[in-house]
């Protein structure tokens, strides 16, 4: 897939689920504009977040860049940014 909004979409749709789970928030109820740490998103849950994150894109993602990209649309705008750029699949 080498659409760049298609790969965004699907890394959106995939973080909002994988944070519900791994915050145990109900499916379905995380906002993609919201910051992650209103849902309760901490220091150690981000980083164990960050690592299945970097396992489903393939490259290791520097922590800071949660703090940097607050939200999952922010995260999932740059992930697919990086995805574009390397030729990635996401």
């Amino acid at each position: 897939m080498s659409d760049p909004a298609a790969i965004e979409a699907e890394l959106r749709e995939f973080l909002c689920a994988h944070l519900a789970v791994s915050l145990k928030v109900p499916g379905g109820t995380i906002d993609p504009a919201e910051p992650m740490s209103a849902y309760g998103l901490d220091s150690l849950r981000a980083v164990a977040v960050l690592t299945d994150v970097e396992d489903r894109v393939g490259f290791e993602i520097d922590p800071d860049v949660l703090w940097d990209h607050p939200t999952v649309a922010a995260l999932a705008h740059y992930l697919a940014e990086r995805l574009t750029l390397s030729g990635e699949p996401a």
